[in-house]
This record gives structure tokens, sequence and C-alpha cells, in this order.
């Protein structure tokens, strides 16, 4: 088996997001680059961990960043009967957390709002979005979250995660909407502050539209 890196990305050691790893844990992957694969080990969600020819070794990769021959799911959005998403926040230099909101709408009616934010404490600023690890995640309004979430263990996530795509370029990757689990905040993610909230509210919403929308637009809007 052949897989390829369609976007940059990395070969790591565990299932979690690259940014939370050390450095002799991971290897960064270009785009286009290609690896010959013995087998697949086992699934995690989104993540395989493959065993690598020439005796290089087993590593996670993350599905979404690879080709790997095999037919993907149709994932264009619907066109009729949308559920889209706003997520605000006010950026400023502050030493204190940020909280913002994540709206819902179903054919433009406010649906849910809840409390979220994204980034941690001192880099919540404009242009703080480039700084991996720490910023928020980048302004745009051509986001998409994914309707097929998956239970992940990794610490700040300890439940749900839903993937927002497209994954940004300069090392950033693996970015989702889940709750805010562990330390206040996140590493580029968007996370609902309100554990209860995320999972009382949030969770069974996107779980309900998940058969007829496999994503939700989202816009991404810093004042």
């Amino acid at each position: 088996m052949k897989y390829t890196a369609t976007t940059d990305t990395i070969l790591k050691k565990a299932p979690v997001q690259g940014s939370t790893l050390p450095e002799d844990q991971k290897v960064n992957v270009p785009e286009g680059k290609t690896y010959d694969i013995e087998k697949v080990i086992e699934n995690d969600g989104l993540h395989s961990q493959v065993e690598l020819a020439f005796d290089a070794g087993s590593w996670w990769i993350f599905l979404p960043h690879w080709d790997t021959g095999e037919a993907k799911p149709d994932v264009t959005p619907p066109t009729t009967g949308i559920v889209t998403a706003v997520f605000t926040l006010k950026q400023a230099h502050s030493p204190y957390l940020i909280n913002g909101s994540l709206t819902f709408f179903e054919d433009g009616q406010e649906i849910l709002k809840v409390v979220a934010t994204s980034g941690i404490n001192g880099f919540q600023y404009p242009g703080a979005h480039t700084i991996r690890g720490k910023g928020c995640l980048p302004p745009a309004n051509d986001w998409k979250i994914s309707t097929s979430g998956y239970n992940l263990a990794t610490k700040g996530v300890e439940g749900m995660f839903y993937h927002i795509t497209p994954d940004p370029r300069q090392g950033r990757g693996e970015l989702g909407l889940h709750r805010d689990a562990n330390v206040p905040g996140s590493s580029g993610c968007i996370v609902v502050r309100d554990s209860n909230t995320f999972n009382a509210e949030v969770v069974p919403l996107i779980d309900k539209i998940k058969d007829k929308q496999s994503q939700i637009n989202l816009s991404v809007v810093y004042t």
C-alpha cells in the first residue's frame, strides 16, 4: 500500500494533537510525500496506526491528511435545510481568557447559542492565530465542522470531537470543536466552556442533523 500526504502533516507516536507531542515523538511530512505501508495496525477515530515499510517503525497518522487510495465519503455540503454556525470573539491583549460565543442557525434562524472560546489567555489578540498551540482558530468564512464526531480520550478533549476543515497551513492542523475539558482555553480549537452545555445541547444538535448534513458551514468573526 502507498499513502500520500495531501497537505503538510506529521507522523506521530500517539493519536493526539501534534502540538501536544515532544519533537522526538513526531516527524514533519511535506505535502506530496508518499510512504510504503506494510500494514494497518489499528484505527482510533480519524487516526490510524500504520507499520511503515523498510523497518521504519509504526506511526500514527491523521487520516484526513492522507490519500490512502480508498474511496472517501461524499462530504459535499447540503444546499437546503442547512444548519450553519458562527463563532464570534472580541480579540484583545489580555492576561485573562476571553470568552466568545458559538451560535447555530437553521434556515437563518438562531436555534442555539453557547459560550465558547478559542486559544489560551494572553494569545487571543489580533494576529495571534498564527501562533501554533496557543492562538485562536484563524478568521475565515469557509470553515466546516464535520458532523461525524468521535470520542477522543486526549487530555483537554476527553469526549466528543468534531473535526474542523480545511486544516490550516503553517503547522496548524487537527483542529475541532469540543468541550473545554481541562486547562481553560484551547490550542486553536473552538471549545464550549461549559461541559454540561456541550454534552446536553451541542452534541444532541449535531447528532440530530448528521444523517442529512455531513458538515456545518462555520464562520469565524473577530472584532
